[in-house]
């Protein structure tokens, strides 16, 4: 059966691997590895050039290394198609996130007020527990 007959008959069709094409592990692999070394080798660039303000272990070094490994793993996931995917994700979130409605004033306040209540009125209920879980304890103790 080919993938066009699958889709017809609502199977879904096989996919086959595509001769060429990387597996992402790799990617994954080369991102963690620019990261840890980014991490460690940034800092130490920054400490050679004896510049007060990126001085070993200042908070701007820490920062500079930050970003710059994060852009590094960035740019190593970038031919990965599971980071593909997560933008196309994303963009829809983003689409989707646009489409909410925000209420009105009046719908905020009341289910502010609902909120409220219930949370006074459990407040309420567990100070009659206590109360009472005291009381019998005390009549245990005594």
């Amino acid at each position: 059966m080919s993938n066009a007959q699958a889709k017809q008959r609502g199977k879904s069709p096989i996919e086959k691997p595509q001769p060429g094409k990387k597996s992402d592990t790799l990617f994954y692999i080369a991102a963690i590895a620019a990261v840890v070394l980014a991490l460690f080798f940034v800092p130490k660039a920054l400490g050679m050039l004896n510049m007060s303000f990126l001085a070993d272990g200042a908070g701007l070094n820490k920062l500079v290394s930050v970003v710059v490994a994060a852009l590094a793993g960035w740019i190593c996931l970038l031919p990965a198609q599971g980071y593909k995917d997560f933008v196309e994700l994303a963009k829809g979130a983003r689409t989707e996130w646009r489409k909410t409605v925000k209420p009105d004033r009046d719908t905020v306040m009341r289910t502010t007020m609902m909120v409220l209540a219930i949370v006074a009125l459990f407040a309420l209920l567990i100070l009659v527990l206590d109360w009472l879980f005291a009381s019998v304890l005390r009549g245990f103790i005594s």
